[in-house]
C-alpha cells in the first residue's frame, strides 16, 4: 500500500484517485479506511487526506495555500493569510483564510483550521494571482495585496469614515504605512469600481492620498 501512495505525486490525495491506483482491490475503501487506522493517510475532510509520510521524511510544511483551495472551492487565499503571506501583518496567522462564491464555511483538521467567507461573483473575479512556493509542487490562487486588504476591509469595516478607517488600518490592523503606500493604487482603484462598495471606494481614496 506505501508503494501505492508513493506513486501519487502530490502530498495530498482526494478519495478518486485513490480508488482508481486501488482499483484491483477486492473493497478498495475498505484499504483507504485501513490506512487512515494506520497512520499513512490524515483524513483533512471526508473524501480528501494527506499523505503522512510525505512530512515525515523531513522538516517540510504543509501546503496549506494549495489544500485551502482543495478543501471548499471555488476559492482563493485571502484576508489575514494572504496579508500575513505578503508581510502586511507583524504576527503568525493561525487560520487559513479564503474567500469563497459559496457558503461561509469552516473546516477543523488535524493540521489546522481552514475558514472561507462568501463574496458575491461580481466581486470575487478581480484581483487574483497563481502562486507558487519553492519546493512545492503545484501552485494555487491567492488573492494579491490590494485584493486581500479590500477583501478584509470589506468584511471588517463598514460604516466607518475615512479617518476611522485609516486609523483601524494602522492602529487596529497593525499595517505599516509603508505597506500601505506600496500598493498599486490603480489595482486598487479597478477593485473599488468591481466592488461597488462605499468602503472600498473610502480605502482607495485613502490610499491615493498616502
Amino acid at each position: 500500500m506505501r508503494d501505492i501512495l508513493d506513486t501519487i505525486e502530490t502530498p495530498y490525495v482526494d478519495c478518486q484517485t485513490l480508488l482508481a491506483h486501488l482499483s484491483s482491490y477486492k473493497n478498495p475503501r475498505d484499504w483507504i479506511a485501513r490506512m487512515v487506522r494506520k497512520g499513512e493517510l490524515l483524513r483533512l475532510k471526508n473524501g480528501f487526506f494527506i499523505i503522512t509520510s510525505r512530512f515525515r521524511r523531513g522538516k517540510v510544511d504543509y501546503p496549506y495555500e494549495q489544500i485551502g483551495n482543495l478543501l471548499y472551492g471555488p476559492s482563493y487565499i485571502s484576508l489575514e493569510w494572504a496579508l500575513s503571506f505578503y508581510g502586511f501583518i507583524p504576527e503568525r496567522v493561525s487560520v487559513v483564510t479564503s474567500v469563497t462564491i459559496g457558503n461561509n464555511k469552516e473546516f477543523t483538521t488535524p493540521i489546522g483550521t481552514f475558514t472561507y467567507r462568501h463574496l458575491s461573483k461580481s466581486r470575487y473575479t478581480v484581483g487574483i494571482d497563481r502562486k507558487e512556493i519553492e519546493g512545492q509542487l503545484g501552485g494555487f490562487l491567492m488573492a494579491t495585496p490590494e485584493k486581500a486588504l479590500a477583501d478584509w476591509v470589506f468584511m471588517t469595516c463598514d460604516e466607518m469614515n475615512e479617518d476611522e478607517l485609516l486609523e483601524d488600518l494602522l492602529v487596529g490592523k497593525r499595517i505599516e504605512k509603508e505597506n500601505l503606500q506600496s500598493l498599486k493604487k490603480e489595482a486598487l482603484e479597478e477593485i473599488a469600481k468591481q466592488y461597488k462598495s462605499e468602503t472600498i471606494k473610502k480605502l482607495s481614496n485613502i490610499i491615493r492620498k498616502l
